[in-house]
C-alpha cells in the first residue's frame, strides 16, 4: 500500500511561498494498493494536482477510482470541479460517505457546481459517477478493508481506517478532543496503526482558548492518542492556514519530545507500507528534511536529463528555494524524467568577485507545478521540487543541444 499526500492544509488553500515546503493545498490523500486499486481520501484543492498526475500516468487508459469523503465542508470537496479525470468519458469514480441526516452525498458534491457558484454543472463531466452511503459496517474493497468512525466536528465528520497489503493507515482529520464518546472512537480507530494522520491544526493553547468548539485538535492530543493505542508513526495533518513552514517545524519538534516517531504531512510525501511495517527510516528522513534551514535565493540553473535511446535534454532556469537536501527551481517546459537529473547551480562573478562558480549535483524530481503565469511570470513556466543526492554528481558532459532546447 502506497500513501501519497496531495493536500495537507486545513480550512483554505494558502498559495504563499512561506508555506511552500509543507504545501498550501487543502486535504487530499491518494492510496494505491498493490493490485493497483486507486482510493482517494477527501477532495480538497490537492485533488487538482492528483488529477493531472493520473492523466499523465494512465494516458488513454480508463481510470477507476474510489473516493471516500470525511465530510462536506468546502475545504474537503472544493477540488472536485477541477479534477480533470471526471471530465473524461470512460473513467469511473465511486463516491462514498457516511449517511448523515439532511446531508445527502450526491447533493453535497454536485451542489457546489450549480449556479451561481460555478459556470457549469456536473452534467458536463463525461466520467461515470456513482454515490454510495456508508453505514457503521466495514467495506471490503478489492482486498482492502475500510472502516469508519465518527469524529467530533460541526455538521459531523468521520475518520477512516484502511487495512490492506498487510499495513494499516488511519486518517482522522477534523476532530476536537473533549467528547468522551468521540475520544473513545478515534482511539479505537487508530489502535495499532502503522501510520496515523491526525488533525493538528491548532496549538494546545489556541485549542483551550478561542478555538474551542471549532472542531479541530492539536499535536499534543495526537501524541497522546499515538502513545496510548500503539501507533507506529504519527503524521501531523490539516495545518492551520496561518502556520508557515517554520511554525509547523516547531510543532513537529514539540511533538517529537512527547512521541519520537512524528512527521509533518507535506505535499508529495509518499509512505510505503510493505508487510504491515511503516518504513520508519524514510519517514524520519522526510521529517528531518522539512526541518532544515531553507534559503530563498535566485541563481541561474541548468538541468540535464537522459531519455530512452541515450538522447539528452537540457533546460535553463532559476533557483527559488535551496536547502541542504532540497531545491526548488523554475524553468520553461517540463522536466520529463522520473530518474535523477543533473543540475548546475551558477554563482555569478558579481557575487564571487573571482569569476562564475558552478556547483553540480544530482537531483531527484519529486513534484512539478504548472505555474502558467503565476508569481508574475510573463509566460508559462514549470516549478520543479527535487531532493539533492548527498553524493557528488559526475561532471556534466556537453550534449550539443542549444540552450533553448526543451523536452518534447
Amino acid at each position: 500500500m502506497r500513501i501519497k499526500f496531495w493536500g495537507v492544509r486545513g480550512s483554505t488553500p494558502t498559495p504563499e511561498r512561506r508555506n511552500s515546503r509543507y504545501g498550501g493545498n487543502t486535504p487530499c490523500v491518494e492510496i494505491r494498493l498493490a493490485n493497483g486499486t486507486l482510493i482517494i481520501l477527501d477532495c480538497g484543492s490537492g485533488l487538482r494536482a492528483l488529477g493531472k498526475n493520473l492523466l499523465r500516468e494512465f494516458g488513454e487508459r480508463p481510470i477507476r477510482g474510489y473516493i471516500f469523503l470525511t465530510h462536506f465542508h468546502w475545504d474537503h470537496i472544493q477540488g472536485i470541479p477541477f479534477f480533470l479525470p471526471l471530465y473524461r468519458k470512460g473513467n469511473a469514480f465511486l463516491f462514498h460517505s457516511v449517511l448523515r441526516k439532511g446531508n445527502e452525498l450526491q447533493g453535497a458534491v454536485e451542489g457546489q457546481m450549480v449556479g451561481p457558484y460555478f459556470p457549469v454543472n456536473m452534467s458536463v463531466m463525461g466520467a461515470e459517477r456513482d454515490f454510495h452511503d456508508l453505514d457503521e459496517h466495514p467495506v471490503n474493497l478489492n482486498g482492502a478493508t475500510i472502516s469508519s468512525a465518527p469524529l467530533n466536528h460541526p455538521q459531523e465528520c468521520v475518520g477512516y481506517r484502511i487495512e490492506a497489503d498487510g499495513g494499516v493507515f488511519v486518517f482522522a482529520t477534523d476532530t476536537e478532543p473533549g467528547s468522551a464518546f468521540h475520544d473513545k472512537t478515534v482511539r479505537e480507530l487508530a489502535r495499532g496503526a502503522d501510520v496515523f494522520a491526525y488533525d493538528a491544526q491548532y496549538t494546545p493553547e489556541k485549542l483551550a482558548a478561542d478555538k474551542k468548539g471549532w472542531g479541530h485538535s492539536s499535536w499534543l492530543e495526537g501524541t497522546r492518542i499515538a502513545s496510548e493505542v500503539g501507533v507506529k508513526h504519527l503524521v501531523l495533518f490539516h495545518h492551520d492556514p496561518d502556520h508557515d513552514d517554520f511554525f509547523v517545524d516547531g510543532l513537529v519538534e514539540k511533538a517529537q519530545q512527547e512521541f519520537p516517531r512524528v512527521s509533518g504531512a507535506s505535499e508529495s510525501t509518499e509512505i510505503m507500507l510493505p508487510k504491515g511495517s511503516a518504513r520508519q527510516a524514510d519517514l524520519v528522513a522526510e521529517s528531518n528534511r522539512r526541518q532544515e534551514n531553507r534559503y530563498q535565493i535566485e541563481l541561474p540553473v541548468r538541468v540535464e536529463w537522459g531519455r530512452s535511446g541515450g538522447q539528452m535534454y537540457t533546460a535553463d532556469g532559476v533557483s527559488r528555494d535551496v536547502s541542504r537536501r532540497g531545491i526548488y527551481f523554475v524553468t520553461s517546459g517540463e522536466v520529463r524524467s522520473s530518474q535523477p537529473i543533473q543540475l548546475e547551480l551558477v554563482i555569478p562573478d558579481e557575487v564571487t568577485h573571482r569569476g562564475d562558480e558552478t556547483i553540480r549535483f544530482l537531483v531527484q524530481p519529486v513534484r512539478q507545478d504548472d505555474l502558467n503565469g503565476a508569481h508574475g511570470l510573463p509566460q508559462a513556466k514549470t516549478g520543479v521540487a527535487g531532493r539533492i543526492y548527498p553524493e557528488e554528481a559526475p561532471p556534466i558532459a556537453p550534449t550539443g543541444l542549444e540552450e533553448e532546447d526543451e523536452a518534447p
